[in-house]
C-alpha cells in the first residue's frame, strides 16, 4: 500500500510540474502526463496494466468519473450569456466537423485500405470527436478570444454524446445485418440532447431553490458533487446523454445570477468562493489522473507499420474535416485562433472506452483498437504541436485556469448588476458635480483673495 500512495504523490507532483512547465514552454500538460502513465506501465512495468489488472477492469468507472467531472467543471466556467449568439454556429460547427470527419475517413478506409463500409464507418465515429476533458484544459491554457473557447468548449462537449449515439447506432446495424437509416439516427440523436438538456435545467433549477431554502453551508460541496452523480444517472437511464446534461447543470449555476435577473428573480449564486476553490483542487486531481490513466492504456504492441500508416493518414483525414469546417463557417475568427480550432481535436478516454466494443460485442474488425489508441496519441501530439506554434498569449496557473484570480461573491461569472452599475454612475456623477462645484468655489475663494490683496496693495500704496 505504501508504494501506491507513492506512485500517487508521484502523479500529483506530475500533474503540478506539468502545468508549470507548460506556463513556461507552452508544451501541452497533456503529452507530459500521458508519457508519465506510459512509462509507469507499459515502459517500465512498474504498475500491472496487463488485460487482468485492476486498472484495466476499471477504466469504465474512471472514464465516467473524469467525463463527469470535467463536464461539470467546463459547465461552471462557460459564461452563457456572453457567448449565447455564438452557440448556434458552434453546434453547427460541431455536426459539420463530425460529418466530414467521418465521411473522409470511412471513404479511405473503404477504398484505400479495403474495409467494409459499416466496419469503416464504426471507427469514423468513434474517432470522430475531440475529448472534453483534454479540450477543456488545453484551451482555458491559451491565448484565444472567449468566443472560440466557448466554441470549442460546446463542440467537444457535443461530440461525446454524437460519438456514443452514432457508434451504438452502426453496432446495431452491424449485428442485425441492416443499411444504415439516417431517420433513426438524427431521432436518437435530437432525443438524446433534448432529454438531456431538460434533466440538467431542473435540476440547476432545484439545487438554485434548496440552497437558498435551507441554507445549505456545511458539507454543501460534497452533496452538491452527489448531485451531479445523480443528474448524470437519471439523465443516462431515460435516454438522455448525461455527460450534456451534467454540463447544462453547471451552466445554469455558474450563471445562475444573471438567469434569476432575466426571470425578476433574486437568485444567489450557490457556488461560494471556498466551494469553486475545491472544485479547482479536485479538478485538477482528475485531470491529472485521466491523462496519466490514458498513458497507462497504451501499449507498444499497438504501433506495427500498418497502424502508424493508416493512422497517420486518418489523422490527416480528421485535420483536413476541421480546417474545412472552419474555413466554411469560421471566416470572421482571428487567424491564430482559426488554426487553433484547426488542429484541437485530441482523442480522449471517450474513444479509448469505444474501441472496446467491437471485442465486446463480437464484431471481428482487425488492428480496430489499435488504430483508435494510435489516434488517440497522434492527435494529442498534433494539438500540442499545434497550440505551440500558434498560440501567443495564453497563461495558465497551477489549476489549469486560464489567468484564473480569486473568484467573485457571484462565483467569477456574474457581471455586475444592473442596479448597483447605475447605483455606481449615479454616485460617479454626483462626485463630478461636487468637483466641479467645488473648484468653482476654490476658484471664487481664490479670486476673492487677488482682490483683498489688491486692495491691500493699494492701501499700502
Amino acid at each position: 500500500m505504501a508504494f501506491e500512495l507513492f506512485v500517487l504523490a508521484l502523479t500529483i507532483m506530475a500533474g503540478f510540474a506539468a502545468t508549470m512547465l507548460f506556463e513556461r514552454t507552452r508544451i501541452s500538460q497533456v503529452i507530459i502526463l500521458m508519457l508519465f502513465g506510459f512509462l509507469l506501465g507499459p515502459a517500465f512495468g512498474i504498475l500491472d496494466v496487463s488485460d487482468t489488472s485492476i486498472i484495466k477492469s476499471i477504466l469504465p468507472f474512471t472514464a465516467t468519473l473524469a467525463l463527469v467531472i470535467l463536464l461539470f467543471d467546463g459547465g461552471l466556467e462557460f459564461d452563457l450569456f456572453s457567448v449565447a449568439k455564438s452557440i448556434p454556429r458552434s453546434m453547427l460547427f460541431t455536426i459539420v466537423v463530425f460529418l466530414i470527419g467521418t465521411a473522409l475517413v470511412s471513404g479511405a478506409l473503404v477504398l484505400l485500405f479495403g474495409w467494409p463500409l459499416l466496419g469503416a464507418v464504426l471507427l469514423g465515429t468513434v474517432a470522430g470527436g475531440s475529448s472534453s476533458a483534454i479540450v477543456i484544459a488545453m484551451v482555458e491554457c491559451t491565448g484565444t478570444t472567449k468566443e472560440t473557447k466557448s466554441l470549442l468548449t460546446v463542440e467537444s462537449t457535443m461530440t461525446d454524446a454524437l460519438c456514443i449515439i452514432s457508434a451504438m447506432v452502426v453496432v446495431h446495424l452491424i449485428t442485425a445485418n441492416m443499411t444504415p437509416a439516417a431517420g433513426t439516427v438524427i431521432g436518437l440523436l435530437i432525443s438524446s440532447f433534448t432529454t438531456a438538456i431538460l434533466i440538467g435545467a431542473v435540476a440547476a433549477i432545484s439545487w438554485i431553490l434548496a440552497a437558498e431554502k435551507f441554507s445549505l453551508k456545511k458539507y454543501s460541496y460534497m452533496l452538491l458533487l452527489a448531485f451531479v452523480f445523480i443528474v448524470y444517472t437519471v439523465s443516462d437511464q431515460i435516454g438522455g446523454n448525461g455527460g450534456v446534461a451534467v454540463f447544462v447543470f453547471g451552466v445554469v449555476l455558474g450563471n445562475a445570477g444573471r438567469i434569476g435577473r432575466m426571470a425578476s428573480i433574486d437568485w444567489q449564486n450557490p457556488m461560494n468562493y471556498v466551494m469553486r476553490t475545491f472544485q479547482g483542487e479536485l479538478t485538477f486531481f482528475v485531470r491529472t489522473f485521466f491523462f496519466v490513466y490514458i498513458g497507462l492504456l497504451f501499449s507498444l504492441d499497438f504501433f506495427t507499420p500498418y497502424t502508424v500508416v493508416v493512422s497517420l493518414v486518418l489523422v490527416a483525414l480528421f485535420l483536413l474535416a476541421r480546417y474545412l469546417a472552419q474555413r466554411l463557417l469560421l471566416r470572421d475568427l482571428p487567424p491564430g485562433d482559426r488554426n487553433i480550432v484547426t488542429v484541437m481535436g485530441p482523442r480522449g478516454l471517450a474513444a479509448a472506452v469505444l474501441a472496446t466494443i467491437p471485442l465486446t460485442t463480437g464484431i471481428q474488425i482487425p488492428d480496430f483498437q489499435e488504430l483508435v489508441f494510435a489516434m488517440i496519441l497522434l492527435t494529442n501530439v498534433a494539438a500540442t504541436i499545434g497550440v505551440f506554434a500558434f498560440d501567443r498569449g495564453g497563461t495558465c496557473d497551477v489549476e489549469g485556469k486560464a489567468g484564473s484570480k480569486e473568484p467573485p461573491k457571484d462565483g467569477g461569472k456574474e457581471a455586475a448588476k444592473p442596479e448597483k452599475a447605475k447605483e455606481g454612475a449615479k454616485a460617479d456623477a454626483k462626485e463630478g458635480k461636487g468637483a466641479k462645484a467645488g473648484n468653482g468655489k476654490a476658484k471664487e475663494a481664490g479670486g476673492g483673495e487677488k482682490k483683498e490683496g489688491a486692495k491691500a496693495s493699494e492701501k499700502g500704496k
